[in-house]
């Protein structure tokens, strides 16, 4: 049976995001390559790729402003939809009395990060280069915080897997206590914080080392890396999806046993009856289980 879900919900938050940022960078590098990549007087020497921050100094910096924001927006979005989800049992509920505290602090620094990055776009480097370096440095720094409190809590949720569904089939796929979906999302998610840190940091010493072509490179490989951390988090957000499309069809799946609910699919009250069920990865029936 094919995975049938509500196409337009909340795992479009982070897609939104993605498609924002990306369409950003692009358009910031095709503009540059249409005027003929031109160098800039503030430049000390030749440098292909130039910086993103000296493409919005340009003519460019109301497209940067715009996207900055916008995507700011969505990347809040996108994790403090995740935590109202998991407390409301719509998602996977929180298993540890430690995981409600971790959304809260990632979700705080990813509004300093993001305030961060808003005001990289808005001073300039040509004007307010200590300025914008030192926000560049809040963005990137609050944004790890940020990475590091919600990959904890998936961790939580791989490191117990008998605290979720007793229905199994879906999350869990061998005998050792990490074989479950949960694991392989916080495993993904280290090797997506390794490499962005990695990047970060021959993005600064190159920068630092008087390098601008090497730092530069670097610092466009990170931002489109930053990218699939929302492809990420989509994934995490889609069961909702799921449980959304199941909740309206109740018909459609016998197996769960839904049927002495007596609802109806049109009435949200109806529909309350059957929230203290939720789903995890890709579907299963999940419940809160024991907290720490």
């Amino acid at each position: 049976m094919l995975l049938k879900f509500k196409v337009v919900h909340y795992y479009l938050i982070p897609l939104v995001c993605l498609v924002v940022w990306w369409g950003m960078l692009t358009a910031l590098m095709v503009c540059w390559v249409v005027q003929n990549k031109p160098q800039y007087s503030w430049n000390t020497e030749y440098q292909v790729p130039p910086y993103i921050s000296d493409l919005g100094a340009t003519n460019l910096q109301p497209l940067f402003i715009s996207c900055a924001g916008f995507q700011a927006i969505f990347f809040v979005g996108t994790l403090t939809m995740e935590y109202f989800l998991r407390r409301y049992k719509k998602l996977q509920p929180f298993v540890s009395k430690k995981q409600p505290l971790f959304s809260i602090i990632s979700i705080v620094c990813a509004i300093i990060g993001q305030l961060g990055i808003l005001f990289v776009s808005i001073f300039k480097t040509t004007r307010f280069h200590r300025v914008h370096l030192s926000m560049v440095a809040v963005f990137i720094v609050f944004s790890f915080f940020t990475c590091v409190f919600n990959f904890l809590n998936s961790f939580i949720f791989g490191y117990y897997p008998t605290r979720l569904s007793p229905n199994h089939e879906k999350v869990i796929f061998g005998t050792h206590r990490w074989a479950n979906l949960y694991m392989v999302s916080f495993v993904l998610k280290t090797f997506w914080l390794v490499g962005a840190v990695v990047f970060a940091v021959l993005f600064g010493w190159y920068m630092k080392d008087d390098h601008p072509s090497l730092s530069a490179a670097f610092e466009w490989t990170i931002s489109y890396w930053y990218g699939f951390l929302l492809v990420l988090w989509a994934i995490d957000l889609f069961p909702s999806a799921v449980k959304h499309y199941q909740l309206r069809h109740p018909d459609q799946y016998p197996e769960k046993d839904l049927s002495h609910i007596h609802l109806d699919p049109n009435n949200p009250a109806d529909l309350t009856k059957l929230e203290e069920r939720s789903v995890s990865t890709f579907g299963s029936p999940t419940f809160a289980g024991q907290e720490l």
